[in-house]
């Protein structure tokens, strides 16, 4: 049976997720402004992907949550959080699976305390698409991998994303470790990327230095916080990135729109013992320009 599902965010994850769930049989909804619902329920929402091809999904947007979902995936970025959340009345939610996929690690908590009556499954994604236009998606990595802690594997929303073609790892063995893998890569990528207003490749060819020391940085952060990161199979992934790879950071930065400095370098600066003096510098380079 289809499942009803709500996703609430219609960027570049949260359209390119309600596109190829809708493809996969299930009823969909996306939540976003009122421009951005009216331009999906005129025209769709298009997904351009190496991956998944050329998609066209009619998926219904409104900016207001107004029956009962199955589950809810939560796709806008951190600052907007919390406005987003009164699109979505609690009680419409009594029951369901709540999916965040966020930057950072302080949302979970928020999540569960805004909506008691869900179960918050916490999830991350790492993905580079754009959204170009309200309701036109452009995936441009190879990749698209989501994941989740190894005791939710069989649970929604597990299976939903397989069933649509998505990449879904279980291996994380707790809610501090899966968000932490993910914030360990994001906020080096972000913050080196961001900081040199230029794409991975050169960024990373020109201070590797300042690449390591974030890495490290991160990851005593992690190990403060009860997780478990390997900085150098971290490494090991960023040297394979692409070069002309952008961070969203990095693309925010540059169109002059809201960083997510605080859910990326936050949980760095509040978590290390050290309190991560070369992140702190970083992102008050970052701020300055802001």
């Amino acid at each position: 049976m289809a499942d009803r599902v709500a996703v609430l965010g219609a960027g570049a994850v949260g359209g390119m997720l309600g596109v190829l769930l809708a493809d996969a049989g299930h009823e969909v909804t996306l939540l976003a402004s009122d421009r951005t619902s009216t331009a999906i329920n005129l025209d769709g929402v298009r997904l351009r992907s190496g991956r998944f091809g050329e998609r066209h999904a009619r998926v219904p947007a409104r900016p207001w949550l107004t029956a009962p979902v199955d589950v809810l995936f939560v796709t806008v970025k951190a600052p907007d959080l919390l406005a987003a959340l009164a699109r979505v009345a609690p009680a419409l939610v009594g029951g369901a699976v709540v999916a965040p996929l966020l930057n950072g690690v302080d949302h979970v908590p928020m999540l569960r305390a805004a909506l008691p009556g869900a179960t918050v499954v916490p999830m991350t994604v790492s993905v580079e698409a754009t959204r170009v236009a309200p309701g036109v998606i452009e995936h441009v990595s190879p990749f698209v991998e989501y994941a989740l802690c190894a005791a939710d594997a069989d649970g929604a929303p597990g299976p939903l994303l397989r069933g649509a073609g998505l990449d879904v790892d279980a291996a994380a063995p707790d809610e501090a470790t899966l968000l932490w893998r993910k914030l360990s890569f994001l906020a080096p990528l972000a913050l080196l990327t961001t900081h040199a207003r230029d794409a991975l490749g050169p960024a990373r060819d020109a201070r590797p230095d300042l690449l390591d020391a974030l890495v490290d940085e991160a990851a005593t952060a992690a190990a403060a916080d009860g997780a478990t990161v390997d900085p150098q199979g971290v490494r090991e992934r960023l040297r394979g990135l692409p070069a002309g790879m952008r961070s969203s950071m990095l693309k925010d930065a540059v169109a002059g729109a809201t960083l997510e400095l605080d859910a990326i370098a936050g949980p760095i600066l509040r978590s290390a013992p050290d309190g991560a003096p070369v992140t702190r510098e970083v992102v008050a380079a970052i701020s300055a320009r802001v």
